[in-house]
C-alpha cells in the first residue's frame, strides 16, 4: 500500500519547478488515458478532445508555442494527410450524407499539432513510464471485469469496451506495452508490468478476438529485441510471485471462450465448401473482400466515399446475400480505406500507420529512442493485424488511442533516461 500511496503523491502532487501544474495536469492525463481504455474507452475519446480544445486555447492565446521539431511536423503531417484524403472524398463523391458527422469523426487525427505542445511542458521522462505503469494496472482492472462477465455466461467478454473485439485490441496492444517496465528497477512495477501482460493476454482470450491471437508471436519478437537491448531487472521472489498468479491465470482460462473460438472458425472453414447460402463470419469476411475489391477495381482514383462505403460494396454482390451483411465496415482496414478514397485513402492510410515508427526512428540514438521504437512498433503491429481482419480505424476508441499514442512516443528525446515513477 505505501508503493500506491507514493503513486499517488507521484501523479497528483507537483514539484516546485517552473510549469509544475501543466506538469501535474499532463501525469494525470496521461495516466488516465493508460488506465481507461478497457473500461470505458469513450472516457479516452473525451480526455483528447479536452486536450484538444484546451491546446488550441493555449496556443491561440500563447501560453503555449508550437514548439514541435523537423520530426515532429514530419510525424504530424503524415497523420494529418489521412483524415485530409478521406475529407476530400466526401465531398468529391455526392450524394452528400451526414458530412459533418464524418467530418468530426476525423478530427482526433489533428491532435498532435495541439497536444504535443502542452506534453512538452512535462520534463523529459515523466510521461512515458507512467503511461506503461498505467496501462498494466488498467489491464489488470479489465480482466478482472472480463472474468466477471463470463462468469455471468457471456460468450465473450468485451469489458468495459462493450465490443468483444475492441477488448481483444486493446489488450493485446496495453498488456503489450505494460510489459515494458520489467526494465523498472522497482519490483512492484516489475510484477504490475507481469501482471498487466498476462491480463492483456487473459482479455484477449475471454473475447475471442483471433486476428489479436496473430500478434502475439510478433510482440513476443519486440520484446526479445528490447530487452535484449536494454536488460531488465528482475527478481527470483517477483517472478515466483507472478509467474504462479500468471500459470494460475491461464488454467482458469484454458477452456471456454478459446476452445469455443477455435471450434467456431473449424465450422465456418468447413461451410465456406458448401453453397446453401448461409453465411458465417468466415464467409461474410469473404464476401465483403470481394465485393471490396471488385467495387476499388472500377473506381480506384477517388473511391466513393466514406458515406458511400458499404453501399458501393453490397451493390457488387449478389442479391441472395446483401441482407445478410448488416456490416459498417467490409473488416479489413486497407480495403475500408480504398472504398471511401481509392489508391490514395490506402496511400493515407499507410503513411499514418507508420508515423509513429517515422516518430521513434528520427531520434537520436539512447534509451529514449529504443522505448519509442518498441512502443511504436507495438501499436504498428497491433493495428495492422487486427486491422487486416477486422476493425482498423473510424471508431470512437481506437483513433483517439492511435493520435494519442502517437503525440506521446514523440514527446522525449533520444538521450532520455527513464526513471521509476514512484523513485523513492
Amino acid at each position: 500500500m505505501n508503493y500506491f500511496r507514493q503513486l499517488t503523491i507521484a501523479v497528483l502532487h507537483p514539484g516546485t519547478e517552473a510549469g509544475s501544474a501543466l506538469d501535474r495536469n499532463n501525469r494525470i492525463t496521461v495516466f488516465a488515458f493508460a488506465i481507461l481504455p478497457g473500461l470505458s474507452p469513450n472516457f479516452n475519446s473525451f480526455i483528447l478532445l479536452a486536450s484538444m480544445v484546451w491546446g488550441l486555447y493555449c496556443l491561440a492565446t500563447g501560453r503555449l508555442a508550437l514548439n514541435l521539431s523537423r520530426s515532429d511536423r514530419l510525424v504530424a503531417i503524415g497523420m494529418s494527410i489521412y483524415p485530409l484524403v478521406m475529407i476530400a472524398s466526401i465531398f468529391i463523391n455526392p450524394p452528400y450524407s451526414e458530412e459533418l458527422d464524418w467530418i468530426l469523426r476525423l478530427l482526433p487525427f489533428f491532435s498532435v499539432w495541439l497536444i504535443l505542445p502542452r506534453m512538452r511542458q512535462s520534463p523529459d521522462g515523466r510521461l512515458v513510464p507512467l503511461f506503461i505503469l498505467g496501462a498494466g494496472i488498467g489491464m489488470i482492472a479489465t480482466f478482472l471485469l472480463s472474468l466477471l462477465q463470463i462468469a455471468f455466461l457471456m460468450d465473450r467478454a468485451e469489458g468495459g469496451a462493450t465490443n468483444a473485439a475492441l477488448l481483444g485490441i486493446i489488450g493485446i496492444l496495453f498488456g503489450g506495452i505494460a510489459l515494458l517496465n520489467l526494465q523498472s528497477p522497482k519490483s512492484v512495477e516489475q510484477r504490475i508490468a507481469i501482471l498487466g501482460y498476462a491480463a492483456g493476454l487473459g482479455c484477449v482470450l475471454l473475447s475471442g478476438t483471433r486476428s489479436a491471437w496473430l500478434v502475439i508471436p510478433v510482440h513476443v519478437l519486440i520484446f526479445i529485441w528490447f530487452f535484449r537491448k536494454r536488460g531488465f531487472h528482475l527478481s527470483l521472489r517477483s517472478l515466483a510471485i507472478t509467474g504462479s498468479l500468471l500459470f494460475v491465470g491461464l488454467v482458469a482460462l484454458g477452456s471456454g471462450p478459446v476452445f469455443h473460438r477455435i471450434q467456431e472458425l473449424q465450422e465456418n472453414l468447413t461451410s465456406v465448401e458448401r453453397t446453401d447460402g448461409e453465411i458465417t463470419s468466415l464467409s461474410a469476411r469473404f464476401a465483403l473482400y470481394k465485393g471490396a475489391l471488385s467495387a476499388i477495381s472500377k473506381d480506384p482514383l477517388t473511391g466513393y466515399g466514406p458515406q458511400n462505403r458499404m453501399s458501393s460494396v453490397l451493390a457488387e454482390l449478389p442479391d441472395n446475400i446483401r441482407p445478410q451483411l448488416s456490416f459498417t465496415h467490409v473488416h479489413n482496414g486497407f480495403l475500408t480505406a480504398g472504398i471511401d478514397a481509392g489508391v490514395f485513402g490506402i496511400a493515407a492510410l499507410s503513411l499514418m500507420l507508420l508515423t509513429p515508427v517515422i516518430g521513434a526512428w528520427r531520434k537520436e540514438a539512447g534509451p529514449g529512442r529504443d522505448l519509442a521504437i518498441a512502443l511504436a512498433l507495438l501499436l504498428f503491429s497491433s493495428y495492422v493485424i487486427t486491422g487486416s481482419f477486422g476493425i482498423m480505424f473510424n471508431q470512437k476508441a481506437l483513433d483517439p488511442i492511435f493520435a494519442y499514442m502517437v503525440a506521446l512516443i514523440c514527446t522525449d528525446r533520444g538521450s532520455t533516461l527513464f526513471a521509476p515513477v514512484v523513485s523513492s
